[in-house]
C-alpha cells in the first residue's frame, strides 16, 4: 500500500465532502443563529400561550419545536419554564420531541441528501412531536410526566447574531469534520456492495441496523449528512436513512442527558421506546414506498 497516495485519496475525498455540505452547513447556521437572536422570544411567548387541553394545540407545538434553533440544553430550561408558567404537560411534549429531531440549521443541511428526504424528514419529525403529545394528552392525565424541580427560575440573557454564530460554528465545525472524514474512510475502504448487501437486500434487518449504527455514529446532525449521503449512494434505502435520522438525534449523548433531566427515570425509557419505536416504524413503511 502506497500510504502517500492513501493520504492523497483520503484528502481528495474529504475535500470533496466540505465543498459539497459547506454551504449548506454555512447556510443552516446563519438562519438558525438569525432565529436564535431575533425569533427565539416570540417562539416561547407563542407557546406560552398554548394553555389549552384540546387536541388541535398539539400541531403548532410541534411546528414550534422544528423551528426552534435551541439545542436541547437550550429546550430544556425553556420547557421548564414553560411548564412553571402552566404550559400544559402534552404541548411541551410535543414541542420537546419534535424539537428533538430537527431544527432549521439540519433542515437546510438535510438538502443535500435530496428534496423528497428532506420532505419526508421534516413531515415525520412533525408527526412524531404530535403523535407524543397526543400519547400524553390521553395517556398522562392526572399523571406527571416532566419534574422541573432541577430549574429554579431564572431571567434570560440576550444573545447577540455575531456571538451566536461563532459560538455555532465552534461547536458545529469539529463534528462536521469528523463526519466528513468518517464518509471519506468509508468511501475508501467499505466496499458499496457491503453497504447495499447489509441495508439493499434485508429490508426489515436494514431498519434495525440503521437503528443501531445511529447510536454510536450519530455525534452531530451535520456531520451524519455526508455519511448518509455515501450509503445512499452505496445502495443503502430511504426507509434506512430515514430511521438513522430518527432514531439518531434521540439516542444521542448530549441530548438524552438533557432530556432526562426533566423525565424521571420510567418517563425516560418511555421516551426512549416511543422515539425509537417510531423511528423503526417509519423506516419501514417509507421502505415500501420510497
Amino acid at each position: 500500500m502506497n500510504i502517500t497516495h492513501e493520504i492523497y485519496m483520503l484528502g481528495t475525498s474529504v475535500w470533496s465532502q466540505l465543498t459539497m455540505i459547506a454551504p449548506y452547513w454555512a447556510m443552516g447556521l446563519t438562519i438558525g443563529s438569525l432565529i436564535s437572536v431575533y425569533l427565539s422570544d416570540k417562539i416561547a411567548s407563542k407557546i406560552a400561550a398554548l394553555t389549552t387541553e384540546r387536541l388541535w394545540a398539539i400541531f403548532p407545538a410541534s411546528f414550534l419545536g422544528v423551528v426552534s434553533p435551541l439545542c436541547m440544553f437550550g429546550t430544556v430550561p425553556l420547557i421548564a419554564t414553560l411548564g412553571k408558567k402552566g404550559v400544559p404537560q402534552h404541548i411541551l411534549a410535543a414541542f420537546m420531541v419534535s424539537s428533538v429531531l430537527l431544527n432549521p440549521n439540519l433542515l437546510l443541511v438535510s438538502f443535500v441528501l435530496g428534496f423528497e428526504i428532506v420532505a419526508a424528514r421534516l413531515a415525520l419529525a412533525l408527526l412524531c412531536g404530535i403523535l407524543a403529545g397526543t400519547a400524553v394528552l390521553y395517556g398522562f392525565r392526572g399523571r406527571t410526566l416532566f419534574s422541573f424541580d432541577r430549574f429554579p427560575d431564572q431571567a434570560g440573557k440576550r444573545r447577540y447574531l455575531i456571538s451566536n454564530l461563532l459560538k455555532a460554528v465552534r461547536i458545529t465545525a469539529p463534528y462536521l469534520l469528523l463526519g466528513v472524514a468518517l464518509t471519506a474512510l468509508s468511501e475508501r475502504y467499505i466496499q458499496p456492495e457491503w453497504i447495499a448487501g447489509i441495508f439493499g437486500t434485508r429490508r426489515g434487518l436494514g431498519v434495525l441496523f440503521a437503528t443501531v449504527l445511529s447510536v454510536p455514529l450519530y455525534i452531530c446532525g451535520a456531520g451524519t449528512i455526508p455519511l448518509i449521503n455515501a450509503w445512499l449512494v452505496a445502495g443503502m434505502g430511504t426507509g434506512d436513512a430515514l430511521t438513522f435520522m430518527l432514531a439518531g438525534p434521540a439516542t444521542k449523548i448530549n441530548n438524552l442527558s438533557a432530556v432526562k433531566m426533566i423525565l424521571g427515570v420510567k418517563n425516560f425509557f418511555l421516551y426512549l421506546a416511543f422515539v425509537i419505536g417510531f423511528a423503526i416504524l417509519s423506516g419501514l413503511i417509507i421502505g415500501r414506498f420510497l
